[in-house]
């Protein structure tokens, strides 16, 4: 068979298949292709002549010659030319008078284009998280993919050929935008709408809607398909920023922001407790926000120092970068104190971030807390930058309304309060109990225009500085300095006694008042006469002090800061460097404290002041435990002067030393003499000043005492107040340890008003602890002042250390001693101080009563 067969005449076969649309290869027994027609040639793109004569598979190596009906595609791929599919049909026999292979091939590339299209289409539809319906003319749902089940938990047997409204149910709050979604349905034109549906177990879901019709004509009851997207997260996440951004820009409190940020986070991430942990500027964390987290975890965080090893958020803050702790139980930076607190939450994983200011220091941190072991999700992350960004919002603008605060009450030159400070201030002392108590003090630098014309603007503020640091040192520290003028200052002070109080300036003359106000004046015209250097030159401002104290404030701001400034006036026109009252009496009185100080000294030299002594027994036994040694001063012309009154004196006169001693001189003798009589007196105590556990020869000067009067040294007991330890704490240990290593007890006086620490208070050689009688005198009333008697009847106990209530006046307060376990009492209920010639009749009365049962109290 050859190629001049195929075509000899018009009507050749060759003709007819090249006439053909379908392509049409004759291949011999040899596999060699004998007749290609132009159909062929066009498919493949491959010259007639080049068909002729070549073997099948080279020009088609897709295509395998065997026998059969059924269609095979393959493609064919030309160089610079598109992929081609062809179905081939292979047929056996024979043609041209010899054995053949007739193939013919057909162009399917459109077909099987639109095909992959198709099944690219279902993978889509089948695999995308996209919810998808498409509903007929009637509005009737006839298809929906996996996602629409895994969104709304409707299988397709639930909704097939049912209204669309089957599964966009919503609540009745929520009808008007399905209607609308309805209406736009029913044009058949393209459409997007937000609306909330509930799924089949009741959840309710946010979707976003796209309705594309299946046909481009507009037809009106055409198919649509119907898009399904999740907004749930989205919407909540913008409700949270809605929510968050209206508190920031509205007046709500920082702490309630903080804390509306965890709980909007809490509501939208359900499997997590959530806290955000701020930092002080003295490195101090504070839970300033917190949802469901337990006030006694935010209790045990507060005031920690943050550090590497201080949990996962101690972590964070001191990193500045975020910290996952996988699992709590295990991690070394969770302290066993910590990770106590935090067990009982049954939280194991904890992810914190940083809140980092726009300055780049961070300022705190917000924390996750899981209740597995896992890390927080890609939509957790998201929500919780967004409320880092509002925390480091909030944190800022508390910042900028402190630093308005602080800009509207403070002196920017001094840093002290200011006027304004001090009238909201006295305001809000005006109508309370406080206010019988305080006192103010209005002190003016003396020719401060003259000084500062001479220094200039920038050395007068220096000065001022300068000054405001030297009037701190003056006040105490109850007291308050303000810097309410140009060159005016001034002090908010009190009388040192408990407002309404026995011994308050309100229950007398005020001159309680007098005294304390007169010691801080004259200190701050002392210090003032010292010159201050400024540029290099000694610069030197007296001060002009007014005062205005007890009855004489009056009942209203106003009064008190006329009636001061009325005093200053006084000052200046004696001539400045001095202090003046209000009250012309308290002026004589203030005259008075100059004559009475020069009258102590004498008294001293000719001891006229004497002891009184204050039973402390046991109120279970009626054992004695000792008693207190307290001075007392008669004077021939102004009769008796309370120790109130006479012990300042004699700190600031210098004779406070010399007290100390004749005390304890006194003390010491009496001991003897009761030893000597058989008086069964255990043991006598002497009050010493922080000044005496400032001399080193203290311990000495107490060694020769006792050789010299003859007493066993646990006779004599030493008792120091809390203040003692504040001038010089390691030298008042010292002293303190060389008196005990004496034998000499030690007692500490008037505790819980002071400044001790359990440290100080373990480094000491304490034998006793004297509960304060302003604590005992409030427990029946005061559930504060209760708790800490037991507390410090408790720290006692596990001291190893005597406890002994002052003050005790009343058979209810002995009671409520009694039910705390408090062994010792001291007060007016057991006896008055009394003379030492009284007390050995005092001591039989009680042991009398002591054997009836303590049935009665012996009268002192």
């Amino acid at each position: 068979m050859g190629e001049p067969a195929l075509q000899s005449g018009p009507s050749s076969l060759a003709s007819v298949l090249n006439a053909l649309a379908d392509g049409v290869i004759v291949v011999d027994g040899g596999g060699m292709v004998a007749f290609a027609n132009d159909a062929v040639t066009a498919m493949c793109g491959v010259r007639a002549d080049s068909w002729a004569g070549q073997p099948l598979h080279v020009m088609l190596p897709a295509l395998e010659l065997a026998s059969g009906l059924a269609p095979r595609e393959f493609s064919l791929a030309s160089p610079g030319c598109p992929v081609r599919w062809l179905e081939a049909v292979v047929a056996s026999g024979d043609a041209f008078g010899g054995a053949a292979w007739i193939v013919t091939l057909r162009d399917v590339t459109e077909a099987v284009g639109q095909r992959e299209a198709a099944q690219l289409c279902s993978t889509v539809v089948n695999r995308t998280d996209r919810g998808v319906m498409v509903l007929d003319g009637l509005d009737r749902i006839t298809y929906v993919n996996p996602a629409f089940t895994h969104l709304l938990g409707y299988r397709p047997e639930d909704v097939l050929l049912r209204d669309v409204s089957v599964a966009l149910a919503t609540e009745e709050a929520d009808m008007p935008v399905l209607r609308e979604f309805r209406y736009n349905l029913r044009t058949r034109r393209p459409f997007e709408i937000d609306l909330r549906a509930r799924s089949r177990a009741g959840r309710e879901i946010w979707l976003s809607t796209a309705v594309s019709p299946v046909r481009d004509d507009g037809a009106a009851d055409g198919d649509v398909i119907v898009l399904l997207a999740d907004e749930t997260q989205a919407m909540e996440l913008q409700g949270l920023r809605q929510d968050v951004t209206t508190a920031l820009s509205g007046a709500t409190d920082f702490t309630d922001v903080m804390s509306l940020i965890c709980r909007r986070v809490e509501a939208i991430s359900p499997d997590v407790l959530v806290s955000i942990l701020l930092v002080t500027d003295e490195g101090r964390a504070w839970m300033a926000g917190r949802g469901a987290m337990p006030e006694a975890f935010a209790s045990a965080c507060d005031g920690m120092f943050v550090g590497p090893m201080v949990g996962t958020c101690g972590a964070a803050i001191y990193s500045g970068h975020e910290v996952l702790t996988p699992d709590i139980e295990i991690d070394p930076r969770w302290a066993p104190a910590l990770r106590d607190a935090v067990r009982p939450l049954g939280v194991i994983a904890c992810w914190s971030v940083p809140v980092r200011l726009r300055d780049g220091t961070v300022a705190g941190s917000l924390a996750l807390y899981f209740r597995d072991r896992r890390e927080p999700t890609l939509w957790q992350r998201r929500v919780v930058d967004a409320c880092v960004h509002f925390c480091t919002l909030a944190v800022e603008q508390e910042r900028a309304r402190a630093r308005i605060t602080q800009l509207a009450h403070y002196d920017a030159v001094t840093g002290l309060p200011n006027r304004t400070w001090l009238r909201d201030h006295l305001a809000g002392l005006q109508d309370r109990p406080g206010w019988c108590g305080l006192t103010l003090i209005a002190i003016d630098l003396d020719q401060f225009r003259t000084i500062r014309d001479g220094l200039g603007g920038v050395g007068a503020d220096e000065l001022l500085e300068r000054v405001a640091r030297r009037l701190k040192c003056a006040v105490g520290r109850n007291d308050t300095l303000v810097r309410t003028g140009e060159d005016e200052f001034s002090i908010v002070t009190g009388c040192g006694r408990t407002p309404m109080g026995p011994g308050c300036c309100v229950d007398g003359d005020g001159f309680l008042a007098v005294d304390h106000a007169s010691v801080m004046a004259g200190a701050i015209v002392r210090a003032m006469a010292e010159p201050l250097v400024i540029n290099g030159l000694p610069v030197t401002s007296s001060v002009s002090i007014g005062i205005c104290a007890g009855r004489e404030k009056g009942g209203t701001v106003d009064t008190l800061l006329r009636n001061t400034r009325i005093a200053v006036s006084r000052a200046r026109d004696a001539g400045g460097n001095c202090y003046r009252f209000f009250s012309p009496a308290m002026n004589q009185r203030a005259h008075d404290r100059v004559i009475l100080t020069s009258v102590l000294g004498t008294a001293l030299a000719s001891e006229r002041l004497r002891l009184v002594y204050q039973p402390q027994v046991s109120p279970h036994t009626g054992a004695i435990h000792g008693v207190e040694a307290l001075a007392r001063w008669h004077d021939p012309v102004r009769g008796n002067i309370s120790p109130v009154r006479f012990i300042p004196l004699a700190e600031e006169a210098g004779l406070i030393e010399a007290l100390g001693e004749w005390a304890l001189r006194q003390a010491c003798r009496q001991m003897a003499q009761w030893m000597a009589d058989g008086i069964a007196i255990p043991s006598v105590a002497v009050n010493l000043s922080a000044r005496h556990f400032r001399e080193s020869g203290l311990p000495a000067m107490i060694a020769a005492i006792l050789e010299e009067t003859g007493i066993p040294p646990g006779r004599l007991m030493v008792e120091m107040t809390e203040s003692t330890m504040v001038a010089d704490l390691d030298s008042t240990i010292e002293a303190a340890r060389a008196i005990r290593a004496l034998g000499v007890g030690l007692s500490m006086d008037d505790f819980g008003t002071g400044f001790s620490t359990l440290a100080n208070l373990v480094n000491l050689p304490l034998n006793e602890v004297k509960i304060d009688r302003s604590f005992v005198e409030r427990m029946d009333r005061v559930e504060e002042s209760r708790q800490i008697v037991n507390a410090v009847i408790g720290m006692g106990r596990n001291l190893g250390m005597s406890i002994v209530a002052e003050g005790v006046e009343t058979q209810e307060q002995l009671a409520l001693l009694d039910e705390l376990g408090c062994p010792l009492v001291q007060g007016f209920l057991i006896s008055h101080p009394l003379e030492a010639e009284r007390l050995p009749d005092w001591v039989r009365t009680w042991q009398q009563s002591c054997s009836t049962g303590l049935t009665r109290l012996p009268a002192a």
